[in-house]
């Protein structure tokens, strides 16, 4: 009987696709010991030889790291970036930043474009579809959950919800009883974690929630916060605190109650998330929820290194603590 020649042959003898063949080979992805036992078993005896010259093999690629962003303007995002790029630098890596703007087709094409051009892996902070092209690649995911529901990939994010519920409670803790929630809207699993963490807040100090103090937006500008903010003020919505899931929102927040003439912390609280810079010269000072960004860049960077490497991992999902760095934003 003739042997098996091709990696597809390969996973036709041994009864599954050919991504979990590269997974296999690659040592990157997740499979059952049953799994890679019987693929490895099947290399064995057709004495496959894998191509280390085809495309989709890591051991041909070059030194070059993909990184895809959603917004390169975004101060959490871009201090993100720099954390993997300088570490990434040091280890012998350049990198190609690719930046979505938030759109899914862009992405895609991002995502086409970078392992055309034979990329040794791809970070991913956009929180991608489900692309063949990332089979044979070790793919990190930052910030971000995948929403590939093949589940390969490492996943580093932060506690989402735990953030939310962080910012809610101080606001309450000063006293506020009526909180706007300003999120964004769209497939960011992030926004609505840190919603679930502002109705938590809101149950354990027996508040109802309002459909009218939660506010959907569909971008993450200071922009569109600004104008949301100053059309409620218009309808006059009553609320003595703010909650936003990003420093970008509440920047444009306190814009807009400013020009109504109203004071922070004075008149109306506010809470930020991510702590970057912007939350330092916001206003008063921002009161917001800082993402450990140093930690993600060197877990993402040591997790890629080893898979780069052929080594195999313990751990395929990290979920960081956060904290909240209290300014003059909620101090009455």
């Amino acid at each position: 009987m003739e042997k098996a020649k091709s990696i597809k042959e390969i996973a036709q003898l041994a009864g599954v696709s050919t991504a979990t063949v590269s997974r296999v080979i690659n040592h990157n992805g997740r499979f059952s010991k049953e799994t890679e036992r019987r693929v490895r078993e099947i290399i064995a005896q057709n004495n496959y030889m894998p191509n280390m010259n085809a495309k989709g093999l890591r051991t041909s690629r070059t030194r070059v790291v993909g990184i895809v962003v959603p917004d390169i303007t975004n101060a959490h995002f871009a201090n993100l970036v720099l954390k993997l790029e300088m570490r990434l630098f040091r280890h012998g890596y350049s990198c190609l930043i690719c930046n979505t703007n938030e759109s899914a087709e862009l992405e895609k094409k991002h995502v086409q474009s970078l392992t055309a051009q034979n990329v040794s892996g791809i970070i991913l902070i956009s929180g991608t579809r489900d692309y063949g092209e990332l089979d044979d690649l070790p793919v990190i995911y930052v910030d971000r959950p995948s929403m590939n529901m093949r589940e390969t990939g490492v996943m580093i994010e932060s506690d989402n919800e735990a953030g939310g519920y962080l910012a809610t409670k101080e606001l309450l803790s000063a006293g506020c009883r009526r909180i706007l929630m300003l999120k964004c809207l769209g497939n960011d699993c992030n926004q609505l974690n840190r919603y679930n963490g502002y109705k938590r807040a809101l149950a354990e100090a027996d508040i109802a929630e309002e459909e009218e103090l939660r506010i959907n937006l569909n971008e993450v500008s200071i922009t569109a916060a600004c104008q949301m903010i100053t059309d409620m003020l218009d309808k006059k919505v009553l609320f003595d605190g703010v909650m936003c899931t990003t420093d970008t929102l509440a920047a444009g927040t306190i814009l807009a109650l400013r020009a109504h003439g109203l004071q922070v912390p004075k008149d109306i609280l506010v809470t930020g998330y991510d702590d970057c810079q912007l939350a330092e010269v916001c206003g008063p000072g921002l009161t917001s929820v800082r993402q450990n960004v140093d930690e993600m860049a060197y877990i993402a960077t040591t997790v890629f290194l080893r898979l780069v490497k052929g080594e195999s991992i313990d751990n395929y999902h990290y979920r960081l603590p956060v904290t909240l760095t209290k300014r003059a934003s909620t101090t009455r």
